[in-house]
């Protein structure tokens, strides 16, 4: 085994050493970002409370909301912070990620996180969680990037870089047209390629594949799977686009189909 194979193995292990050294605030999350959110939170759970807390104190909510969504029992964790502070991150999460997140605390801690969440991320809980379990909506995320049909490459670009701050699923753009209704989809390499006053038109794939948000997971998984693309999306019964389907989320809900 040579030497990167090694040091890659005993990331985890390092960032609990960080954790253990007595470093903390601006230091501690310096250090810390040479480190995937995976490690930390396999750190996380390797640590007792007190070293989490400088973790915490250190990383602050936008990044802890990348750490966290790699914990099978955020709830734990979440439960450890003030709730204004377990709120915030749960804010920063993707959506799904925070439902997940929120199924792991009792329904009275639950309430209260919600309650302390701002408006637009509670909205996108709360639409989440409207889904039954076996709905093909209950697996979706609002994290993507919306565009509209009449708009040039130049604007487009500028269009994505404003939702790009709050969304970073960014390697397809969907395309609404004037009635709100999704119309189809632009690859990000095609729009980085093409001429920046052109109009976005030409470049549609209009043919693009979705899915309606109350079909059920197993009637559209394997129509699913047939598709390559990194995100698919979920409409609702009048043809708006409501979220999308990750290859991320479509590997976990063919977990659940088979069990």
């Amino acid at each position: 085994m040579n030497e990167e194979m090694v040091k890659s193995a005993s990331f985890t292990d390092e960032v609990v050493r960080l954790a253990r050294s007595g470093t903390s605030g601006a230091q501690l999350a310096q250090q810390l970002d040479d480190y995937h959110e995976k490690d930390i939170a396999a750190a996380l759970e390797q640590l007792d409370q007190q070293h989490r807390m400088l973790v915490y104190h250190a990383l602050g909510a936008e990044r802890l909301s990348e750490v966290f969504a790699y914990l099978n029992d955020a709830g734990k964790y979440l439960r450890e912070l003030p709730v204004k502070s377990a709120a915030s991150i749960l804010q920063e999460m993707d959506a799904d990620d925070a439902v997940d997140a929120l199924e792991t605390v009792p329904p009275e801690t639950r309430k209260a996180l919600l309650e302390q969440m701002d408006s637009e991320a509670k909205a996108d809980v709360r639409l989440i969680c409207s889904y039954d379990e076996d709905e093909i909506g209950s697996q979706m995320t609002t994290n993507f990037i919306l565009i509209d049909r009449q708009l040039t490459v130049k604007q487009a670009m500028r269009a994505l870089i404003a939702q790009a701050e709050e969304n970073d699923n960014i390697s397809i753009l969907f395309v609404t047209a004037e009635n709100g209704f999704f119309c189809g989809a632009v690859g990000l390499r095609e729009l980085l390629t093409a001429e920046k006053h052109s109009e976005i038109k030409p470049l549609i794939q209009q043919s693009f594949p979705y899915v309606y948000s109350t079909e059920k997971t197993e009637d559209c998984i394997e129509r699913l799977k047939s598709y390559s693309e990194s995100s698919i999306p979920v409409l609702d019964s009048g043809n708006h686009i409501l979220g999308v389907i990750t290859l991320e989320s479509l590997l976990e809900a063919v977990d659940d189909e088979m069990g």
